[in-house]
């Protein structure tokens, strides 16, 4: 029986798995399956049940928990529970890159003549 909350889409992304906190490194993976708070992946060693981990792919960042780690016809299959993602990272990129290059706000160059 298939007690999971939500439906899993099967995959094959390729993404940058990094495991956060004094174990911290990071590895290239196979995303096999998204849901909308996790992943399976596929990677060539092993990570520590509850380490912290950030995974990026393209336009997007998760951040979450391993849940579980089994050895595999030699790699490892990790179960995440992603507690936040954020989507949109190129667009973010670009407007940020955008207002950098803006001219000052009038009144903010005012004030800082003022203190000058």
């Amino acid at each position: 029986m298939d007690r999971r909350r939500e439906p899993r889409i099967r995959a094959y992304e390729t993404v940058n798995l990094t495991v956060l906190g004094d174990s911290g490194y990071s590895a290239p993976a196979n995303a096999i399956q998204l849901s909308p708070h996790g992943m399976r992946l596929v990677i060539d060693r092993p990570i520590p049940l509850n380490a912290p981990i950030k995974v990026v792919c393209d336009d997007w960042l998760g951040l979450g928990d391993v849940c579980y780690c089994i050895e595999e016809r030699g790699h490892f299959v990790v179960g995440l529970q992603l507690d936040q993602a954020l989507i949109g990272l190129e667009a973010l990129t670009a407007r940020n890159r955008d207002l950098s290059s803006e001219q000052p706000l009038r009144a903010l160059h005012e004030v800082e003549q003022l203190l000058a």
